[in-house]
């Protein structure tokens, strides 16, 4: 039995893969600690001693050991893929295609083509559509420049990109930037549950549900509308009369 497959599988079982590879890319290409990968991507605790063992684990059982930390720091991963075997062999190939995926969707956005392709390959079609909206999410927070288009908040844990249109309504558009804006958590939630929408000046409407209460958080704040790919009225117009009937 390899080493390292101890009875791993009550820690994979409890994580999704896009996890499980952000794991194993931040040890191979951050060269970042067991505790560090811990706390920061499994958002576990993970004392300065003793702590770390989830996510070590976790890379043991693709055969990833002390040895392998920061290995693809300057390494190609296509050279270590042609020296590997095993579960290790098995991580890598699809570490390469979650960053293909990553970089295909960016082509796309940049081509103005925006339809999602979740099939299932190396990786699941879970999997890519978390690239998708993690893709996405970078591209459409920096039009913002990474802050809520309706106030200040600019902590990056706090910052959406909300669909204008969900992401289930309309296959076309789901890496339409054009149908996404960035919000906090509680911006987006208000326009996520309809509470308010955006007039074709960009200025903030209120569904019927808003009292007295909501309309007082959202007086006085006007929409910062990105200098390229600004909201698509039509998406707008569908979210005022479909999300805040």
């Amino acid at each position: 039995m390899l080493k390292g497959l101890i009875d791993l599988s009550r820690y994979l079982n409890d994580f999704d893969e896009d996890v499980i590879l952000k794991v194993i890319m931040s040890y191979l290409y951050e060269g970042k600690s067991h505790r560090q990968i811990q706390r920061e991507i499994l958002g576990l605790p993970a004392p300065e001693r003793g702590g770390g063992f989830i996510a070590m684990d976790i890379l043991h059982h693709y055969e990833i050991y002390g040895d392998k930390k920061g290995l693809l720091q300057d390494k190609d991963i296509f050279d270590v893929l042609n020296d590997s075997s095993g579960t290790f062999y098995e991580a890598l190939r699809k570490i390469i295609e979650y960053k293909q995926t990553e970089e295909h969707v960016r082509d796309n956005i940049s081509k103005n083509i925006f339809r999602v392709n979740s099939e299932n390959t190396e990786i699941t079609a879970k999997t890519k559509n978390r690239i998708n909206q993690s893709v996405l999410r970078e591209f459409v927070l920096n039009l913002y420049n990474n802050e809520c288009a309706l106030c200040e908040i600019n902590k990056p844990d706090l910052l959406v990109c909300s669909h204008i249109k969900p992401w289930k309504v309309d296959e076309e558009n789901r890496l339409n930037p054009r149908n996404a804006i960035c919000f906090c958590v509680l911006h987006d939630k208000l326009f996520d549950k309809g509470y308010f929408s955006l007039d074709k000046d960009y200025k903030i409407i209120f569904g019927p549900k808003a009292d007295s209460q909501i309309k007082r958080l959202l007086e006085g704040l006007n929409f910062k509308v990105p200098l390229s790919y600004k909201p698509d009225i039509s998406f707008l117009e569908f979210h005022y009369n479909e999300i805040c009937k």
